[in-house]
């Protein structure tokens, strides 16, 4: 028989693992090594006692699960009293459930809903959510300026470790390294290169309508269309590079192959499943197939050196002298964020907006009269447009009710903790700040649920809280692409109206885009018919 006393230290061991080491500090991207390192004490372990021990396998085993068991006994025992008592953040309300692991969150997002159960749990539970072991999800207001403004005192959390080592501008924690790589960055997205981009997305422009006046007033769907639009133009800004999707009317392969990886990956995982998960051969074979297209663009490009104005370019300066700039990651990273940030986003808002404009006609009419006003000179420019108050007012009120990043980033407090209005958060706590609950808070918005552009410029007391919009985020981190993508947005909505009404095709209602639209960081919106008439 086994020992009591091996099978007591062996519990022992499993508690102090947990509160001298799991419990400090962070671990999620040793959660691989930390398995291997189980499994190889397990073997060893099991081996010693035939070999040293003197016992038969069988007996072998047992003893060795025995101590193996003991030891995650005491190791999850007290991290699960650790959870439902003594954690810091057990003062906020939540799901039970969430209090256990984070992995429960996970489960309950199968559908890959996770901004509507987001929602749900803000309305029955209030401002501040626990969402898992360690999480928040915080709607109040007052979190936007210590968690992402110039003042700032959270940092970014462990989420952005995700496809580490192929870390991008979006994803760099160090704000040292991320300021150093933003200025190589700001050139590619200063004024003057905005306007010598404009005549390459107003080509696609003219594509876009071409594709809407073949339909000859029948249906189309407009998250497909706007989604090729939208990777057609980040691929020729991107590497000067035409992908040819609108001509096609289908997704590059490598779009695809994006798409297959989002699909396969779990919803919302925790960082440390997601580090295990990617490590398993041909699990995520989609997601490594993705990363290797980038490097081969960012290569393809590194090769022709001046195939025209495109942001890879300002980007490749600094690797003036260096033989193979693609083979750094961060590089790497940067072209996926370039890709993946420069087009999702666009297509998601293009969607949502017209999804608007089909159920108001009236803010159709209202759009139109504004632009024949600006666009009375057939050269007209983004620079006729950028001050249109119902055409900004319209964007905005789209990315309000619809932001692209609908269940927000994350963030880390200090290990001090943090005050947020009357509300202490504790030190080293992950809290996520989602913009689809916040977007439709009537403590925020007056008549949140409506759509209505003057809020933006006619009526500001609509707005009660200012600083909650922020679908680009703020402060040191916001979008450096804020501006280039509310120039592409201006400028195909812009020709859209002046040509065309906009209604829902015959059986279309618009309840797909609202329950089947995908949530995996960025949204895929669900089908949306549409039909495009001659403006009347």
């Amino acid at each position: 028989m086994l020992p009591l006393f091996a099978i007591a230290v062996a519990t022992v061991v499993g508690i102090a693992s947990h509160v001298l080491w799991f419990q400090r500090g962070e671990h999620h991207m040793h959660a691989l090594r930390h398995l291997q390192i189980f499994i190889t004490s397990f073997t060893s372990g099991l081996l010693a006692l035939v070999k040293f021990g003197n016992l038969s396998w069988l007996t072998a085993l047992s003893d060795t699960t025995f101590v193996a068991a003991s030891y995650l006994f005491g190791a999850f025992g007290s991290l699960l009293i650790y959870r439902l008592f003594l954690a810091p953040i057990c003062k906020f309300p939540g799901p039970w459930q969430a209090k256990l692991t984070s992995l429960w969150f996970m489960g309950t997002t199968g559908k890959t809903d996770c901004y509507l159960r987001l929602q749900s749990m803000h309305e029955q539970y209030g401002p501040y959510v626990r969402i898992g072991s360690n999480d928040l999800s915080i709607t109040d207001p007052a979190i936007m300026e210590p968690a992402f403004g110039l003042e700032a005192r959270a940092t970014k959390a462990e989420w952005y470790d995700l496809a580490r080592p192929f870390d991008s501008l979006h994803t760099l924690r160090d704000k040292t390294l991320h300021d150093r790589r933003r200025r190589v960055w700001a050139p590619g997205f200063s004024d003057k290169s905005l306007r010598g981009y404009e005549s390459e997305i107003q080509g696609f422009n003219d594509k876009l309508l071409e594709r809407v006046r073949q339909h000859g007033g029948g249906g189309i769907n407009v998250s497909k269309w706007f989604g090729l639009y939208s990777f057609d133009v980040m691929g020729q800004l991107a590497f000067s590079r035409n992908y040819g999707m609108l001509d096609s009317g289908e997704l590059h392969w490598a779009v695809e192959l994006l798409a297959a990886s989002m699909e396969a990956s779990p919803s919302k995982p925790p960082v440390w499943l997601f580090r295990i998960l990617v490590e398993i051969p041909g699990l995520l074979d989609d997601f490594h197939k993705f990363i290797r297209f980038c490097k081969s663009e960012l290569k393809s490009r590194a090769e022709h050196k001046n195939p025209g104005r495109d942001i890879t370019g300002w980007l490749l300066k600094p690797y003036q002298g260096v033989s193979h700039p693609e083979e750094d990651p961060i590089f790497q990273g940067d072209t996926r964020l370039v890709i993946v940030a420069g087009s999702d986003t666009t297509s998601a808002c293009l969607t949502f907006l017209f999804y608007e404009l089909a159920k108001h006609p009236e803010e159709v009419t209202k759009l139109r009269d504004e632009l024949k006003l600006l666009t009375k000179n057939a050269k007209w420019s983004d620079n006729d447009v950028k001050n249109a108050p119902h055409l900004n007012g319209a964007i905005n009120e789209s990315l309000r009710m619809h932001p692209p990043v609908p269940s927000g980033v994350q963030r880390l407090t200090p290990r001090e903790g943090m005050q947020v209005g009357d509300v202490f958060v504790p030190g080293n706590v992950n809290f996520w700040v989602p913009m689809y609950p916040m977007g439709g808070d009537e403590s925020i918005y007056e008549r949140a649920l409506d759509f209505c552009p003057e809020r933006w410029y006619a009526k500001p007391e609509m707005v009660k809280h200012k600083e909650a919009f922020a679908p680009f985020s703020t402060g040191h981190y916001g979008c450096i692409g804020k501006g280039l993508a509310y120039l592409e947005l201006r400028t195909v909505v812009t020709r859209i109206i002046l040509e065309f009404d906009v209604a829902f095709a015959p059986g279309e209602d618009g309840s797909r885009i609202l329950t089947q639209t995908r949530d995996h960081f960025t949204v895929t919106p669900g089908e949306l018919n549409l039909v495009f008439t001659p403006a009347s």
